[in-house]
Parts: C-alpha cells; sequence; structure tokens
C-alpha cells in the first residue's frame, strides 16, 4: 500500500476552517495547542477579542477617512454650485474661461490651469491660458482622450512642460479633465499631494460637463450669427 500524501499546513488550515466547530465537541485539544499567554480555551478567546478589537480599529480608521471623503465632497459641491452660477452668466466664451480659471486659483489652490482645445475657437482666441493643437496632440494625451478618464497625480517633466509651458517647473501634481470633443483641462499645483489617484472624480466630471456646455452654447450662438 502505497503511503498517504503529507498534509501540509495549507490542508490543515482548509480543514479548519470547514470544521469549525471542532474545538467545541474537543475541548481537550486545546491543551496541545501552543498558543500565546496560558494555554487554554481562555487563551484561545483573548487571541479572538484582539483580532476583533484589531479588526474593530481598522473599521473605525476607514470609516473616518469615508467621513472626510464626504465632507470635502460636499464642499467642492457647494463650491461648484457656486462657481457654475458665476461663469454661466459670462457674457462670452473668454470671460467665462477667465473667471474659471480665476475661480480654480483662488478656491482650489491650483497654481496653473490650462485648457488645451482640440481645435480653435474664435472667443478663446488670444486667451494665455488656452493652447490650440490642431491635430498635433501627443500620443499619451490622445490616449487619455479616447480612455476619456481623468487622471491625477505626478507627471514626467516632459508632459507637465506640454500642459503647463512656463510653470511646469513648479508643479508637484496635477489633474487633467478630457472633456468629449473639446480637449483637455489641466489643473496643476505646487503640492506633490494635492492630486492624487485616490482622490474622488465626481467633481471634476461636473466641471468637465459645464465646461463643454458652455463651449456648446457659444457655437451654437456663433452658428446663428453666421446664419
Amino acid at each position: 500500500m502505497a503511503d498517504a500524501p503529507e498534509m501540509t499546513e495549507n490542508d490543515v488550515v482548509a480543514w479548519l476552517e470547514a470544521h469549525g466547530d471542532l474545538f467545541q465537541r474537543r475541548p481537550e485539544l486545546l491543551e496541545t495547542l501552543d498558543l500565546p499567554h496560558q494555554a487554554g480555551a481562555h487563551s484561545l478567546i483573548e487571541v479572538q477579542v484582539t483580532r476583533l478589537r484589531r479588526e474593530n480599529h481598522q473599521l473605525r480608521t476607514q470609516l473616518d477617512t469615508l467621513a472626510g471623503i464626504a465632507g470635502e465632497n460636499e464642499r467642492l459641491m457647494q463650491r461648484l454650485h457656486q462657481l457654475t452660477l458665476e461663469v454661466m452668466t459670462a457674457r462670452s466664451a473668454g470671460e467665462f474661461i477667465e473667471t474659471l480659471i480665476e475661480r480654480l486659483a483662488a478656491d482650489f489652490d491650483a497654481l496653473s490651469v490650462r485648457l488645451h482645445l482640440l481645435e480653435g475657437n474664435e472667443e478663446l482666441t488670444g486667451l494665455e491660458a488656452v493652447t490650440v493643437h490642431e491635430g498635433d496632440v501627443p500620443d499619451w494625451a490622445q490616449a487619455l482622450l479616447d480612455n476619456d478618464r481623468i487622471q491625477f497625480g505626478r507627471f514626467t517633466r516632459a508632459k507637465l512642460e506640454t500642459l503647463f509651458p512656463n510653470r511646469h517647473e513648479q508643479l508637484g501634481s496635477a489633474a487633467l479633465v478630457p472633456i468629449s470633443g473639446v480637449g483637455l483641462l489641466a489643473i496643476g499645483a505646487e503640492s506633490p499631494e494635492r492630486f492624487h489617484p485616490n482622490m474622488g472624480t465626481l467633481f471634476l466630471e461636473l466641471l468637465g460637463t459645464t465646461i463643454r456646455h458652455r463651449l456648446d452654447l457659444a457655437e451654437r450662438d456663433e452658428q446663428k450669427k453666421r446664419a
């Protein structure tokens, strides 16, 4: 008869997980276990209580983090509401973009804000904070537009130089917001921690929608004038 295969530690763990009532049926086995403190049921309970306390602490930490995020999101939404009221009453697309950039710089610690357009816009011609690419879009930027996903964090010097001409050396982090059919909004901050990959995107998604709507409105007005 062939020797039975030797059980591994994982085999024992899997068996115990499937038979959780073992120590209720065979309490004497506790005496054979090498447990912290005194051997026995009392020590096993202490181990379980310690583990539960640790898990409870982790859950409280996660809850505090979520509460902080919720509070920050509420403040951002209030700012977005006020910002939307201001920029949507702008008399032109150019005034809208200028007001937007001023508010982002004042309210969101943005050191530099630039709007990168896929094609020219007559009302935005001459604005310092607007870059028109006219088909000359870097591959990495085109991939970002194709994915239509906001990116946060630290970027290479080459990317920052493209996004923020003459300001890239002062920036530690940035947020890149694709705007469907329009281009890309780039927001740069001096702190490396200001924009990070774990940030929520709802505020910037709504901001991108606001920009697209306002520029679409300007385009429709221009078409009416031409007609």
